[in-house]
């Protein structure tokens, strides 16, 4: 019974369908190290400064996108080997928790376009954006292969959530505005690009708290939960970039995303609210109504999704046939969009051929985001680019030991 009860829980890790966000398209080739790289409509996104009369692209509907399957800790292996064996020993049940730190985490976001073009420094675009980051906590899994072990467990918010959201933005950009600075300083150029957000769907954990005791006084377990959700929203943010090439070869760069950001939930809100209970039951009583199991719908109050601030520094550099770049990601505060933890991601282009770049980075992972590593090739003509990539997790290569799987594609048009 526990190895189909573990199937459930591996099959439901291993599903959560995730897109590789803001990094859909030609970004996931880099493992998000583009701040530096984005050029055209990329830059509304990426870095505003970026916007010049040297620059211009068109984006057709849906054809910037990514699409991606991965969690924090189990592997297509350990799946094949639950589906391979009648059972599970000790040692298959002690490397399952090995591989696992404090909880599961399933993350993921999307940007998917639906048009976009540039003139002269100034660009406008708009696409859609998901973002999902569930996880539980360890605990359950320990429970679900050992059964209690005269502990007394207790879960809450903090290690045991989901949230989601979604939303379509239309983006307007203006970039190549050089500061007023001393001549003896480098040439700094700065952009920025305003959002006009319509929220789709939200749902986010707004309280949780499970416990599970066994002992001489029986059997009892809690589990409370309530979650917030929403349809039809408004909101705005904005992103502010600079650009400086302090020597002909290198670039560095600064951008603070998601400022004033926030969506406003009024149009449909609702909570949902979910109590279990078992209290002090013994054997003898298995045979009764032992558990109360609630579900109730009640509607909401409206409230604002806060977006927090994000920071990302970067360097760029160019070599006649390489370029290599470096980014450095912080975000203010953790929330479904950003992770408090910092991070950084490198990238490099190779191009054997002006028309035929070969792309690939790796991001180094930290406690909310697991390290991935990626690859992609594209072809590189006058007036149009496309490319395809892929990204695997916590894993050099795809394979069995791979955490997941991400896909991209990317096709602009020049002018």
């Amino acid at each position: 019974m526990t190895r189909y009860l573990l199937l459930i829980a591996v099959i439901v890790l291993l599903g959560e369908s995730l897109v590789a966000g803001d990094s859909a398209g030609k970004p996931l080739m880099f493992a998000d190290s583009y701040m530096l790289r984005a050029q055209g409509t990329e830059a509304n996104y990426w870095n505003p400064a970026l916007l010049s009369v040297d620059t211009k692209d068109i984006w057709l509907p849906a054809v910037n996108l990514g699409f991606s399957l991965a969690n924090n800790s189990l592997d297509v292996k350990i799946y094949n080997h639950i589906m391979g064996t009648g059972y599970l020993n000790t040692a298959d049940k002690d490397r399952l928790l090995n591989m696992i730190d404090k909880r599961v985490m399933i993350l993921g976001a999307s940007q998917i376009s639906l048009f976009g073009f540039t003139s002269d420094n100034f660009a406008l675009s708009s696409s859609v954006n998901a973002f999902a980051k569930a996880s539980f906590d360890k605990d359950y899994l320990r429970l679900l292969l050992y059964g209690n072990t005269d502990e007394n467990y207790e879960f809450t918010r903090q290690d045991t959530n989901l949230g989601a959201l979604s939303y379509i933005d239309l983006t307007i950009g203006m970039g190549d505005v050089t500061l007023p600075l001393p001549p003896n300083i480098p040439t700094i150029k700065a952009g920025l690009s305003v959002s006009l957000l319509a929220g789709l769907e939200d749902i986010h954990t707004d309280t949780f708290y499970g416990s599970f005791t066994s002992n001489f006084d029986g059997l009892m377990v809690q589990q409370d939960m309530v979650f917030k959700s929403g349809i039809g929203g408004a909101g705005f943010k904005s992103l502010i970039g600079l650009v400086c090439d302090p020597l002909p070869q290198l670039s560095t760069g600064l951008t603070l995303d998601n400022l004033f950001g926030f969506i406003s939930w009024g149009l449909h809100k609702e909570d949902l609210n979910y109590h279990f209970e078992v209290d002090s039951v013994y054997i003898a009583n298995l045979s009764e109504d032992f558990y109360m199991w609630e579900a109730s719908r009640t509607k909401g109050e409206s409230y604002t999704t806060k977006l927090p601030p994000e920071l990302r520094l970067a360097a760029l550099y160019r070599f006649p046939k390489v370029s290599v770049s470096a980014d450095y990601v912080q975000g203010f505060a953790t929330s479904i969009v950003t992770s408090s933890v910092g991070r950084v991601a490198l990238g490099a282009e190779v191009l054997p051929l002006a028309t035929l770049p070969i792309r690939c980075g790796i991001a180094f992972g930290n406690s909310d985001y697991p390290w991935r590593v990626s690859y992609g090739i594209g072809f590189r003509f006058s007036t149009m680019e496309l490319g395809i990539g892929m990204q695997t997790f916590k894993s050099l290569l795809p394979g069995n030991t791979s955490k997941g799987l991400a896909f991209a594609f990317n096709f602009k048009l020049g002018v």
